[in-house]
This record gives C-alpha cells, structure tokens and sequence, in this order.
C-alpha cells in the first residue's frame, strides 16, 4: 500500500525496520516505568521482555492492518482523524487478547483480578498515547525529508497557486487529496469531500475519489459502458456509472470519442 509521504515506502524493509526498532524502544521505556502497577509483577528483565513483546506484536498488528482500516474509513466518508480513532479502538481489541493471554502466563496470582474490560481499557490506554508519539515522530521525518512536496491546507500559498494555473481536478489517494492544475500538482491532506468544499467551484464529482472542474474536460470517452473525461492537460479521469446522468446533465458527457 502506498501512502504519499512516505515515498511509497509504507510496508517496506526500512519503514518495517523503524515500526520495530521504535516498538522495541517503547517496550523498553514500558519496562523500566512498570505502568497499571506492573513494576511490581516481579523480575525487571522479564516485565522489560513483556512490554518489548507486547509493543513488537503491537507494531506488527498496527502495521500491517491499520492503514488500511484508516484508508477504508477515508473512502467511506469519515475524517481522517475519525478513521484513524476506529482503526485503534478495532485494533485494541485483539492486542488486549494477546497481552491478557500472555500476562497471565507470566503472572497468574497478581493478574486474575483484572476482567476484560480491565484489559482492553489498559490496552487501549497504552495504544493511544503510542500511535500518537509514532505519528509525531515520523511527521517530523517526513517535514523535514519531504519539504515542498507535500503541502498543508492553509499553507500553499496564493503565488504558487497562480502560477499553476486554475484547478483542474480533484484526485484521493490515500490519506491525501492531490490537486491537479495546469502545471503541476500539489496534495493536502485531508477527505476528498473537505477538499471540494475548500477548492471545488464549478464542477461536479464524477467518482468516488475523483472531482473534475467543467472548464477542465476536452472531451468524453466511451469504452462500452465505461465513460471516461480527458481534460485540457491530457488527464483521463473515470466516470462512476451512478454519476454518468449527473455528468450528462451538466454537459461533460456528450459528443464522445469511442474508445477500443
């Protein structure tokens, strides 16, 4: 899955080895504080080697299906921000099976008074404030490594604005909303619905993750039932089936080119 900010390396080998190396780090510091009374289990080598286990499977689960949870949220309409909350509450709960199952293990006599509640609530707890601190941390990476590349809402500025030319489309993908114009583009990062209340003026949706200005589309295609929009700057934008009536009513749709 690729996720712009991070150069498409989300899943990768480097970004694997740094969601463990900082899991591992995390784990360590959990060690030493010994949070919810845990300093008190016993051994400091095997509660550091507990919070070091429950951190790794912690990154390993969040790695791997969170960002996919926070994108099936984005593309149903919800916040990122919102999205990004479900994937922790979801994700929690077999985090906090695992942690009660292996806790219990280590310690029989000083767990068993905890219920589930006990469990998913401290989870939970922990999970929050950890995907916080991941998400702090590589937003500065990726400040610092990706400066002009990827800009924020209120922060592109009226001047380069004007020199790429009027907005021709609106594109999702992933997490951010990439602003199409006649010389460049540019992504923010928020919902595509956000993002034509922000920029859209003049068009119409004519996808899921598409929105197109009117003064933008060349020409239409048709390939069987497909329908396709080419704008000005070459650009082939697909039209949903459940948007082609409202694209035929504003005049997009209509002395067509038939494709192959």
């Amino acid at each position: 899955m690729r996720i712009d900010g991070w150069h498409g390396e989300l899943g990768g080998p480097l970004w694997w080895a740094r969601v463990v190396g900082f899991a591992v780090l995390i784990g360590l510091l959990l060690g030493l504080i010994g949070p919810f009374g845990s300093y008190m289990n016993g051994s400091p080598l095997v509660l550091a080697l507990h919070w070091i286990a429950m951190t790794t499977v912690g990154a390993v689960l969040f790695g791997s299906a969170g960002p996919w949870l926070v994108t099936v949220g984005i593309r149903h309409g919800f916040p990122a921000l919102y999205a990004l909350g479900g994937a922790i509450v979801i994700l929690a709960v077999p985090l906090a099976v695992v942690s009660a199952l292996e806790a219990r293990w280590l310690w029989p006599s000083q767990t068993r008074v905890l219920s589930p509640a006990d469990w998913y609530v401290q989870t939970l707890g922990i999970a929050v404030c950890v995907v916080i601190l991941w998400l702090v941390v590589e937003r500065g990476r990726g400040t610092r490594r990706n400066v002009g590349r990827i800009v924020a809402p209120d922060i592109v500025s009226a001047a380069s604005t004007s020199t790429m030319g009027p907005l021709l489309c609106l594109q999702m993908e992933d997490h951010y909303v990439r602003l199409h114009r006649a010389c460049g583009s540019t992504l923010e990062l928020m919902p595509l619905q956000e993002a034509i209340a922000r920029h859209g003026r003049d068009g119409l949706q004519v996808h899921r993750g598409w929105w197109v200005a009117l003064a933008a589309v060349a020409a239409s295609e048709r390939d069987g039932r497909n329908w396709r929009l080419r704008l000005t700057n070459g650009l082939v934008v697909p039209v949903a089936r459940n948007r082609v009536l409202e694209a035929r009513a504003k005049g997009v749709i209509g002395g067509e080119l038939v494709g192959p």
